[in-house]
């Protein structure tokens, strides 16, 4: 599984928009993280990002050590449009 594939299947049940989650890969940046944008709607960005950032911190937990086990370091960004 990919690690977009992983970050939208964590991610998908959390929304009510399903079909506005948009997961995207970024290059490597200057420390050598691949980046990931996530985008979900206006409505749904609370619910993503839980009391005290909880929900997105154990996304990016599940995300980071699928990442170490592959040998890639990764950053994930969640954000709304």
């Amino acid at each position: 599984m990919s690690m977009e594939n992983l970050i939208k299947t964590l991610i998908e049940p959390l929304v009510e928009n399903i079909d506005e989650v948009i997961v995207k890969e970024f290059e490597k940046d200057v420390d050598g993280f691949v980046v990931y944008e996530v985008m979900v709607s206006q409505a749904d960005i609370g619910r993503v990002i839980g009391r005290n950032g909880s929900i997105a911190q154990a996304v990016r937990t599940i995300c980071y050590a699928a990442a170490m086990k592959n040998k890639f370091k990764i950053r994930i960004n969640i954000d709304h449009f």
